[in-house]
């Protein structure tokens, strides 16, 4: 059996370790309600606006955007993973989603995140560009700098279509790994420019003038989804990794307890022993 003094030490470390895990699940969920709140704000918005610019890119004869270039040999695969560890197999089910659909067809491969970064490195897989300054909770502006590098790479002709591997947010108990397709950009299936009354609507300014502003908005806000959805699971894996390993803590602690208070009472009983043993031979 152990002796006391190192499993009373072992106690120790194991509820200095609980102390960190306890505090990492507490911050992430903090960052998770924050970025959760931002997610759930943003979507009537960008669901209206994704069904108007689709009727009103029909309208107008189409844009480029909604276009997909058949003459490009390659697409764009953009990933967006973790800077960091202890989020349980939230980064393991990306880059494996992320290498199976690197392996149907020829990619050129943007990769956000510390963790895909040195995963696909070490598979041996290239890729063009490379980032790991996205922040814990996103803002407008990293989504900007993404989509203008994807837009104006997409309208140069350089990729068939643009698609984009992350952890969609669906609530806080449920995120999954998904590929989605950025551009061609979609959208809810509407009718041509005509509201539910059937009754074209009048525009001011004219139609043309309202894409060509309204368009980079909702560019925008997609890339932001993608941002904000990763940042979501990322933290909600975290805490669900760091909230199970302070219960594992605790548990050990307990056990740990017996073994010691075990050990204790064996050493007490060996002591009195040798002092009766003692006694017993002076006499």
């Amino acid at each position: 059996m152990p002796n006391a003094r190192v499993i009373k030490n072992r106690i120790k470390t194991v509820k200095n370790t609980g102390k960190i895990t306890k505090t990492m699940a507490m911050v992430s969920t903090a960052k998770a309600t924050k970025v959760v709140g931002l997610i759930k704000a943003s979507r009537p918005y960008s669901k209206h606006l994704a069904s108007f610019l689709k009727g009103l890119s029909r309208s107008c004869g189409g844009h480029p955007l909604f276009v997909s270039n058949e003459s490009a040999e390659k697409r764009l695969l953009i990933v967006v993973t973790s800077n960091r560890g202890l989020c349980g197999g939230y980064n393991a089910n990306l880059l494996k989603l992320a290498k199976e659909k690197a392996s149907e067809e020829d990619s050129s491969i943007w990769m956000y995140g510390k963790k895909g970064i040195s995963a696909f490195r070490f598979a041996g897989i290239e890729m063009e560009k490379t980032g790991t300054d996205l922040k814990d909770i996103p803002t407008f502006d990293e989504a900007l700098e993404l989509a203008n590098a994807a837009v104006e790479a997409y309208e140069k002709g350089q990729f068939t279509r643009v698609d984009v591997v992350y952890s969609e947010f669906i609530s806080a108990g449920q995120q999954k790994p998904l590929a989605e397709i950025l551009l061609p950009m979609t959208a809810p299936d509407s009718e041509d420019g005509q509201d539910e009354y059937g009754v074209e609507p009048l525009y001011h300014p004219d139609k043309e003038s309202l894409l060509k502003a309204l368009l980079p908005k909702l560019i925008r806000l997609r890339f932001f989804k993608v941002l904000l959805d990763a940042a979501a699971s990322e933290h909600l894996a975290r805490q669900m990794a760091m909230s199970s390993a302070s219960d594992n803590a605790n548990d050990m602690v307990k056990s740990l307890s017996l073994s010691y208070n075990r050990a204790r009472q064996a050493q007490i009983t060996t002591e009195l022993s040798e002092i009766v043993g003692g006694a017993e031979a002076l006499n």
